[in-house]
């Protein structure tokens, strides 16, 4: 089972895929998201996005914006972004 998710910035959308699941940096602190997940908004911090897809880790650079999750798909929207790796 999987989601969808975008990530976008004010340049235009940096990530479109398909995740097994993801951990987001939280104004609260950090929290999961997997396929099914309740729908929430919620406001982010500048830190890492971390996402499982293609049987790898991806992170991703964010600053602050928000994120939010439907049952089918989660959208960051980010004032900026960066892609850094995959391991």
């Amino acid at each position: 089972m999987s989601i969808e998710l975008y990530v976008v910035t004010p340049e235009g959308v940096l990530v479109e895929t398909q995740i097994e699941s993801m951990v987001v940096p939280g104004t609260e602190g950090e929290f999961g998201i997997l396929p099914g997940h309740e729908p929430f908004l919620a406001p982010l911090q500048a830190g890492e996005l971390r996402y499982e897809a293609e049987g790898g880790t991806r992170i991703v650079s964010v600053a602050s914006g928000f994120v939010e999750v439907t049952g089918e798909r989660v959208t960051v929207l980010a004032q900026g972004a960066v892609s850094e790796t995959d391991t």
